[in-house]
């Protein structure tokens, strides 16, 4: 949907946040484009996703998670990302 992300990962822990690149601190996690986060995350649940409801949140991938989790996040994710793409501040 052409909107700007970046994701960091570190084993199960993940976050994705509105900037090009993963922050590196909190100042530059602050400088990113948060108000999207809000659609981004209304669109996940709509679709049957849910987020943590904060974009400062880390996410977990468990083992909880299988194929058909897996292949619901994926579908989701096209109207998430056109979501965050139109969100204004």
């Amino acid at each position: 949907a052409g909107v700007t992300h970046a994701v960091a990962a570190a084993g199960n822990l993940f976050n994705a946040s509105f900037r090009a690149s993963a922050p590196r601190d909190y100042a530059e996690a602050q400088a990113q484009e948060s108000f999207r986060y809000a659609a981004f995350f209304h669109a996940m649940r709509e679709h049957g996703v849910a987020l943590p409801p904060s974009v400062f949140e880390a996410w977990f991938l468990t083992a909880a998670h299988g194929e058909d989790e897996l292949q619901r996040i994926e579908a989701a994710l096209p109207h998430a990302a056109q979501a965050a793409q139109t969100a204004r501040p």
